[in-house]
C-alpha cells in the first residue's frame, strides 16, 4: 500500500498553490497530480469536493511515486477542517505535516480577492469578513492548529511563515526539503509566484473563462492536472490587487490579536509584526 508521508495542510492562501509547484519539481518529492483532493476533509463531499472518498481511491493516487523518498499532497483546507487532524492520525499516524501561515489580515484580503475571481464571492469586503464567515474565520489559527499539535508529536509539524516564504523562498524550501528527508540542495525555480492576489479586468470574461474551465476539467487528462496552464491563461486576463486598506487592516488585527499571540506561543515563533 502506497499512502504519503507527508501532507502540506494549510493554510488555504498561504502560499500553498506556490510551495505544490515548487515541490513538483524536486527529483525524490513525488506529489499528487491534483493538487487538493481533500480525502481528510469529509466536509468536501457535501461541496462535491473530494477526488476521492475511499482509502483504495486515495491510494491509487499514489501509485505512480514509485522510489520517491518523499510522497504526499497539498489540501489546505484539512487546516480548516474540524476533524481532518483526527482522521489523518488514524490513517497516518507517523505523517510530516507542514502548515504555511500568512499574517490573518493579508490571508483575509487574499481569500477574498481569489473568492472573486473564482465566482465564489460577490458582496464587499466588509460583508466577507463578518464573523462566522470563511474570510475571517480561517484567520484563527490558534483552535486549528492545536487539534494537530494535540494529535501529532511537535517532530513531526513544520511551520512555515509566508513573511519568510516570499522574502527568502530558498532558504524555506531548504529547510522544508531537509525536514522531509530530500536533498535541501537540487536547485528549484522560484521566479513564479504561483496564485497570486489579482483582479480581472473584466468580471464577465473572467466569468466565462472560469466555467469554461470546470466545464473542462474533466476532460483532461490526469497528468496535466495541476501543471499550472489553465492559471497561466487566466493571469493574461489579470490586474495587480489593491492594496488591502490601512483602516481595514487595522480592524482585522485588533480582532485576530488573541488569537495571534496564541499561536506564537504554540508554535514558538515571533509574530509580533502580524499585531499591525
Amino acid at each position: 500500500m502506497t499512502l504519503p508521508n507527508f501532507l502540506v495542510i494549510g493554510a488555504a492562501k498561504g502560499g500553498t498553490t506556490s510551495l505544490h509547484h515548487y515541490l513538483r519539481q524536486h527529483p525524490e518529492v513525488y506529489l499528487t497530480p491534483v493538487k487538493e483532493t481533500n480525502f481528510f476533509w469529509s466536509e468536501a463531499r457535501e461541496e462535491g469536493r473530494q477526488t476521492v472518498q475511499t482509502l483504495a481511491g486515495y491510494e491509487r493516487l499514489f501509485a505512480d511515486a514509485r522510489a520517491a523518498k518523499a510522497i504526499g499532497e497539498v489540501s489546505p483546507r484539512y487546516l480548516n477542517s474540524a476533524g481532518a487532524a483526527e482522521r489523518i492520525r488514524q490513517t497516518l499516524p507517523d505523517v510530516r505535516l507542514v502548515v504555511s501561515l500568512r499574517h490573518p489580515a493579508e490571508r483575509a484580503w487574499s481569500d477574498y480577492l481569489g473568492r472573486l475571481r473564482i465566482l465564489r464571492e460577490s458582496r464587499p469586503f466588509d460583508e466577507a469578513v463578518q464573523p462566522g464567515e470563511p474570510c475571517l474565520e480561517w484567520g484563527f489559527y490558534f483552535p486549528r492548529l492545536q487539534r494537530y499539535f494535540d494529535r501529532f508529536p511537535r517532530g513531526q509539524i513544520h511551520v512555515i511563515l509566508h513573511d519568510d516564504l516570499t522574502r527568502d523562498t530558498d532558504a524555506v524550501l531548504r529547510g522544508f526539503f531537509t525536514f522531509l528527508g530530500v536533498d535541501a540542495r537540487v536547485p528549484i525555480d522560484t521566479s513564479t509566484r504561483h496564485n497570486a492576489a489579482a483582479l480581472p479586468h473584466s468580471r464577465w470574461l473572467n466569468a466565462v473563462l472560469w466555467n469554461s474551465i470546470l466545464v473542462a476539467e474533466h476532460a483532461v487528462p490526469r497528468r496535466w492536472r495541476g501543471s499550472g496552464i489553465a492559471a497561466a491563461v487566466l493571469e493574461k486576463t489579470y490586474r495587480r490587487a489593491p492594496k488591502l486598506p490601512a483602516g481595514v487592516r487595522a480592524r482585522l488585527c485588533a480582532l485576530y490579536r488573541d488569537d495571534i499571540l496564541a499561536t506564537s506561543e504554540l508554535i514558538g515563533r515571533d509574530l509580533t509584526r502580524w499585531l499591525t
